[in-house]
């Protein structure tokens, strides 16, 4: 059948060239339909099945937690900084509502009343510097972390700073931004004063001729801050002091190291050559103010702070300098900057973890260094190369040593039992021997006779 088709084909063919060739019109084509057969590949779209987000490393999240986080003194420099990694914590923990406060002046007010009327945050930034961990952990408010947190998520922080505010052997802190310990310095009043930044003392023992030599030819006072909230701390690290003995049943402050450390300030207050006000006040503004009026010669801070002399006084930013903070008898620079806790009676325990190691982490943190001088207590940070990068401004004059200084900084001071009460009473001692002209050695006597009374 085929055969015979393509046959007669080939004589229509044939035929039709023939008449052609004998000039007799060619028939008229006939056009002929094509049925094209259209193949249509459908597109399934298929979500796919995500993986464990990067940042998500806190398992047993509570699912629909609402949870709250005050931070100290941010607002409003770096809301914008706070509600993107709020932002990002949500894409870790999508199941997590978070709340955010900043306090600032009143802060410790605030906290203590929130704890008091069972309403304290769930998360909490609070200072290492000025003994906050160790102070409201060792009143059980804080939840302890060894058991909760995994080994890896402990193993992103230095170690040094991880295992400070350790109270009975527990951990109740994430570290979190970090200082180092500088003096910022109004170099025209030191030229008043015929010194140099280079003259600035290197050791404790150097401020009192230091501020004398500033007050005589300036009138200017040293604003100098005692650490009121730690005070045992402050002993340990600037006179060397054992504040404790090596098995913590008796109180040891009242050794000579001791009273020849509290002797040297009260031969400033002595003398004149102090701001009594800042001296013994709570609350680190209050010096950085007169700083950054320009009616001090130095403050003992951090650079991150260098950002309100700027904001607050740019003509006293342009005689500014930078200098290491002078080391005390131990030794050791200082211990940390800032940590983020848990309360204890949190309703949403791991929620809160997952907010204070997330904030906390290598990327916040480096984030975080990028906006201000701060220092992360996460390693993995500084291997970005913006730490590697040549300072420009007096703010990053810190930064190609920070990485080394961190990994330096440590909490010295023994574990402490009753912590609280007893720094209260040793700032009692202390404000007598100031500014009421009591013997040292017969006020730190006393303070000891009174925090061995609490002990068992």
């Amino acid at each position: 059948m085929r055969t015979r088709f393509f046959a007669l084909l080939t004589i229509l063919v044939l035929v039709s060239m023939t008449l052609a060739a004998c000039g007799a019109p060619a028939p008229t084509p006939e056009v002929i339909e094509k049925t094209v057969t259209v193949v249509e590949t459908q597109i399934v779209e298929v979500t796919p099945i995500p993986g464990p987000h990067p940042e998500r490393v806190i398992e047993g999240i509570e699912d629909g937690a609402e949870i709250t986080i005050w931070t100290f003194w941010l607002s409003p420099t770096f809301d914008d900084y706070l509600k993107s990694t709020i932002a990002r914590f949500n894409e870790a923990y999508p199941e997590v509502t978070v709340n955010w406060e900043d306090h600032q002046a009143t802060f410790q007010d605030d906290l203590k009343n929130a704890f008091a009327a069972g309403n304290a945050p769930d998360v909490i930034n609070l200072s290492i510097s000025e003994g906050w961990v160790s102070d409201y952990a060792s009143q059980g408010l804080l939840l302890p972390l060894d058991d909760v947190v995994s080994d890896e998520a402990k193993d992103v922080y230095f170690p040094n700073l991880w295992d400070q505010q350790v109270v009975d052997g527990k951990h109740y802190q994430f570290p979190w931004y970090q200082g180092i310990n500088v003096n910022l310095i109004n170099t025209k009043i030191l030229t008043d004063a015929g010194l140099t930044v280079d003259d600035f003392p290197k050791t404790i023992q150097e401020l009192p001729a230091f501020c004398q030599t500033i007050k005589d030819a300036t009138g200017t006072l040293c604003d100098i801050r005692l650490t009121v909230n730690d005070l045992l701390a402050q002993m340990t690290y600037e006179g060397g002091v054992n504040v404790i003995n090596d098995d913590g049943t008796a109180f040891t402050f009242d050794s000579p190291d001791a009273v020849a450390w509290l002797q040297m300030y009260v031969d400033m207050v002595t003398a004149g050559t102090v701001d009594r006000a800042v001296l013994v006040t709570d609350q680190d503004r209050v010096g950085l103010d007169l700083f950054t009026s320009g009616q001090a010669a130095f403050y003992a801070t951090g650079p991150n702070l260098i950002r309100e002399v700027r904001a607050n006084n740019p003509a006293l930013y342009g005689y500014l300098s930078v200098v290491p903070s002078p080391l005390g008898k131990s030794g050791v620079v200082g211990k940390g900057l800032m940590a983020l806790s848990v309360k204890a009676d949190t309703q949403y325990p791991n929620a809160s973890l997952a907010l204070a190691q997330f904030f906390s982490n290598p990327k916040s943190m480096l984030e975080f260094s990028k906006i201000v001088s701060i220092y992360p207590s996460t390693p993995a940070s500084y291997d970005d190369p913006f730490f590697a990068a040549v300072p420009v401004a007096i703010e990053d004059s810190a930064k190609p040593y920070a990485k080394d200084a961190v990994s330096k900084l440590a909490d010295i001071l023994p574990n402490v039992p009753h912590k609280a009460e007893v720094n209260e009473i040793v700032l009692q001692a202390i404000q007598q021997a100031l500014f009421e002209g009591a013997d040292p050695q017969t006020v730190l006597t006393e303070a000891v006779a009174a925090a061995n009374a609490l002990l068992p």
